[in-house]
């Protein structure tokens, strides 16, 4: 009997598939540069090389992966339940800042249909917010939440209701044309609701004469009624631009830079390549750049408040129909990403957690550089992408921020590569065009034959991938009252009035950006602008005057003030591949706190004139500090601002660096 009970276990185990074991990226880098180990020389060409590694079987692993059952689309409907009805009962009981809390979190995980990305659930909760956002007099936010629960399926029944609290919105708004359009709507919804006709009828006048009585209301109270005619859609990059206060928009543009002041021209040599240098004087608080990148992605923890498309804060948060880790600021927001590289990397956000991609803005960039914009983008203008221009920028041509030429030409430093970085890139390109072939991005279905735009895609992966690597800036936000010390390390919660001189406010990376006319711009210890970020747009603002001739410097990470020079070029050779000889490092600048502070003090060497009043110097630098703080306690910002630029020329006129005060003024 025991021999017969092993021979039957024997039976069953051999029946049984054995447990697969689970994707693991790391093994599928290395299993496949080893079974292409003789196809990978520098002599064969990149698109041979691609061809070769998704021609093995095990490049098509990656589709159990991404077809993951229960994978896609990620809601919870209980949740979101719950949710709603909590956001319910604060509602009724009028706490309505927290019901929007609790609505925004049962919109989040409501499902929907992933065709028709209509859902019961979101359309409620997002009616419901709708709500609350009215009480709070919060209306461009119920507006937009109204047109999200009417295109998530809200019941036709009942939509009049909806259309009548959106015309009392725009009509608090001021916008009388928009108010008629959504009195318009309600009228035609009233007749589709099923209701009987006396109550249609009696519906629609009570509307009406509340229509008037509100619009007279309005005005009465003040508001400004603008005129009838419906005020054409902003596109979204003008709606990005005019959130930058006017004073900080490039006055007079390059002709051939939109991005750039007409102050500057691209120069290039055989030691630095392409990098900008002053085409007349520049003073300070000039702005030299102003750009929105071409391509974008955000930090893994600020998924929940920050919006994918523009990376600005929002506290009315719309979510991705079909996951919960996706938000938009607005429907323009949401329409924009969805009809294009959302509704691939939706389908892909478990296989980018499991495998670690997520947490590399790299790979997240040059993919997303790829998925936002169609196929036969790439196919149809495959001659800007033949081979890369080190001098394009410097001569006559166009240089647009959003034209791909800008990028496919940033510095690669291919020539500099190990064997092992290009194999892996080759690799890493290679699993994310196979990604895109599983979330239909091509009109083929995957195969071990590539196409030939399968092929350019893969290449351009690849290329998008080592031009990020040294091209990307950190998109930063701020923390509105948390200021940091001199010492980049103290942390101090303080009123805006208590600001010292020497603090700076501190800022957080919320995502990573490439610009591509600020990457023309080559580092230094010692930067002479300074980037400031709205959203996703960037400033760049310069700190000190930069004479004619003179070179325009970023900061890659490593400033004279903070970090020492035996740190600052071993961290740059790292990261950049480089070793830095700017000013501060040829000449071995002090830290800040080593810097000289007292004008009275300096040797005759450490100005620019040889007769210097040291002391009258001092009384009118004391002067301006004085003044600073006054226009700080007073909340006088344009005045304070105004008087960092007449310390910052003062400065500049009269001594060299390094002093203290050049770091205290850009900060």
């Amino acid at each position: 009997e025991t021999a017969e009970e092993m021979e039957k276990l024997a039976q069953q185990l051999l029946q049984e598939e054995p447990e697969k074991e689970p994707f693991s990226l790391r093994t599928f880098i290395q299993e496949l540069a080893r079974q292409c180990k003789d196809e990978m020389g520098t002599d064969t060409a990149i698109e041979d090389q691609i061809r070769a590694i998704c021609s093995k079987e095990k490049s098509m692993e990656i589709g159990e992966l991404v077809h993951e059952e229960g994978a896609w689309p990620r809601k919870d409907e209980e949740l979101s339940r719950s949710n709603r009805e909590d956001g319910n009962r604060a509602y009724n009981e009028g706490r309505y800042e927290m019901a929007i809390l609790l609505y925004t979190e049962a919109m989040r995980y409501a499902p929907c249909n992933p065709v028709l990305l209509e859902g019961e659930a979101l359309a409620s909760a997002a009616a419901n917010r709708s709500a609350a956002f009215y009480q709070t007099k919060q209306y461009l936010h119920a507006i937009d939440d109204i047109e999200v629960a009417i295109s998530a399926g809200y019941p036709k029944n009942c939509q009049y209701k909806l259309y009548i609290r959106m015309c009392k919105c725009e009509l608090e708004l001021g916008r009388i044309g928009r108010a008629q359009r959504a009195f318009d709507l309600a009228v035609e919804a009233i007749e589709w609701s099923g209701l009987k006709k006396d109550i249609r009828s009696d519906l629609t006048v009570n509307l009406q004469e509340a229509f008037i009585n509100l619009a007279k209301q309005a005005e009465g109270d003040g508001v400004n009624m603008k005129p009838m005619e419906i005020e054409p859609e902003e596109s979204l990059q003008e709606i990005e631009f005019n959130s930058v206060p006017s004073k900080f928009w490039v006055q007079e543009p390059h002709p051939r830079m939109p991005a750039a002041t007409s102050k500057i021209r691209v120069k290039f040599d055989g030691s630095t390549g392409r990098h900008v240098v002053a085409a007349e004087k520049i003073n300070a608080g000039d702005v030299v750049f102003m750009e929105r990148p071409i391509v974008s992605t955000i930090c893994d923890d600020h998924y929940e408040n920050i919006c994918i498309v523009c990376l600005r804060y929002t506290r009315a948060a719309i979510p991705c129909p079909t996951c919960c880790d996706a938000n938009f600021c607005s429907l323009r927001c949401q329409k924009e990403a969805m009809g294009s590289f959302h509704k691939y990397e939706c389908r892909l956000t478990h296989v980018f957690q499991q495998t670690g991609i997520k947490n590399l803005p790299l790979l997240l960039l040059g993919f997303r550089a790829i998925c936002q914009k169609p196929v036969t983008y790439f196919s149809q203008n495959k001659e800007k992408f033949l081979s890369g221009r080190t001098k394009f920028g410097c001569n006559e041509e166009e240089y647009h921020t959003q034209d791909y030429s800008t990028l496919f030409n940033l510095c690669t430093h291919s020539a500099m590569r190990e064997d092992f970085d290009r194999v892996t890139k080759t690799v890493f390109a290679c699993f994310l065009l196979r990604c895109l072939q599983e979330t239909g991005y091509f009109p083929t279905k995957p195969s071990l034959v590539l196409t030939d735009d399968e092929v350019l895609i893969g290449r351009l992966l690849k290329h998008f991938i080592e031009c990020i690597q040294f091209n990307t800036h950190t998109i930063e936000s701020i923390y509105e009252n948390r200021v940091v010390g001199w010492d980049a390390e103290t942390r101090l919660w303080k009123s805006s009035t208590r600001c010292n001189i020497g603090d700076s406010v501190e800022t957080e990376r919320i995502g990573g950006g490439v610009y591509p006319t600020m990457a023309l711009v080559n580092h230094s210890c010692d930067p002479n602008i300074v980037l400031i970020f709205f959203g996703r747009v960037a400033l760049a603002v310069a700190s000190r005057a930069i004479e004619e001739g003179e070179e325009i410097n970023d900061n890659y990470g490593a400033n004279y003030a903070s970090m020492p020079l035996q740190e600052r070029r071993p961290f740059l050779e790292k990261s950049h591949w480089f070793t830095c000889s700017c000013k501060a490092c040829k000449n071995n600048y002090p830290s800040y706190m080593r810097c000289p502070k007292d004008y009275k003090k300096l040797p005759g060497s450490a100005f620019k004139y040889k007769r210097v009043d040291r002391q009258k110097l001092n009384r009118d630098v004391e002067i301006m500090k004085k003044e600073i703080k006054g226009n700080v306690l007073q909340g006088n910002l344009e005045k304070m601002y105004e008087t960092y630029l007449s310390w910052s020329e003062l400065v500049d006129q009269l001594v060299y660096p390094p002093h203290q005060d050049f770091i205290n003024i850009r900060k």
